[in-house]
Formats: structure tokens, sequence, C-alpha cells
């Protein structure tokens, strides 16, 4: 995969996750990207907070998309192959110093804005939305088209849950 695949996946989670906790949207019961959890994670992890927070935003989001969509054989945002996993979480430390990222998530607004601007444009319905097979050679598109569901889905006050079908 590559390097772009792999940041484009870290900042989708982090935006999709921001958007989706109980602050912005209310998709699951989480506010580890707010400014207060900020300030309570800052004394015990100071130079790995984003990671930390990308981590526990990630789990919230994993637990309700896990259980619209199941687990076994297809992917979501939230669940990739571990090797795949492995890579985007050593992207998400190089993220913390990205500007860009820092104002996108500062509001409802910036990230929609964000999310818009990474997103191809799809149509999104309420449940669980499959949008292919799943496929290493186009998981770039297949993680863009994800996110023009997630867009369309806050954007219509519906709660999306987009996925790919796994190969047996």
């Amino acid at each position: 995969m590559n390097k772009q695949a792999k940041h484009l996946i870290a900042e989708l989670r982090l935006l999709i996750g921001f958007l989706g906790e109980k602050g912005q949207f209310n998709w699951w019961e989480s506010n580890f990207l707010s400014s207060s959890s900020t300030a309570y994670l800052m004394p015990t992890y100071p130079r790995t907070i984003l990671l930390a927070q990308y981590h526990g935003v990630s789990e919230a989001a994993l637990a309700v998309h896990d259980r619209f969509i199941g687990t076994g054989i297809n992917y979501h945002l939230y669940r990739l192959p571990d090797s795949i996993e492995r890579e985007v979480s050593a992207v998400v430390q190089e993220l913390s110093s990205s500007e860009p990222l820092g104002i996108a998530l500062s509001s409802q607004e910036t990230a929609l804005n964000r999310l818009a601007e990474l997103a191809n444009q799809e149509q999104a319905k309420d449940g669980p939305v499959d949008i292919g097979s799943f496929s290493d050679a186009h998981l770039e598109q297949l993680v863009k088209s994800s996110a023009g569901c997630y867009a369309t889905a806050f954007i219509q006050g519906i709660k999306c849950y987009p996925f790919m079908r796994g190969g047996k």
C-alpha cells in the first residue's frame, strides 16, 4: 500500500471519528477528540496524544461498525487487514504535527469540509452499505467511496456504515 493511501486512511479515521463522536453527530459514545480529552490525556501522553486519541476513537467507531456490519470476512474503514492496520497506526504519529489536520478537527464545519475534499461523491442510506469487494489495488478508491458515504450521511442526518466485501 502506498504512503498516500496510508495517510488517507489515517486522516479519514480521525475526521470521521471526530464527526461521529457524541459532541458532533453522536454515532458513538466517545469524546476522544474533544478539547477536554486533550487536556485530560496531555499529562499521560504528552508526545503521543494524537495516537492515544486515534486509538480511542477508532475503538469506539469499530465497536459500532461491527455491531451493524458484523465481523468475519467483511472490512470497513475501522477494520482492515492486520498489515494495513499496523501501517496506518504508524502514520498517525506523523500526522500529530499536521496543522491542517488540527484545524480540521477544531469544528464540525471544518471537519465536514475536509471530509468533502477527500471523498468521492456517493449516495448514502441508513445502515450498512456495500461499496464493493476489498482489493489492495483499489483500496484508495474504496476508502474514498466510503468517505463519500459518511459525508453524505452526516449531511443528511442518517447513520451509514459502508463496508467492503472480503474474499474467501
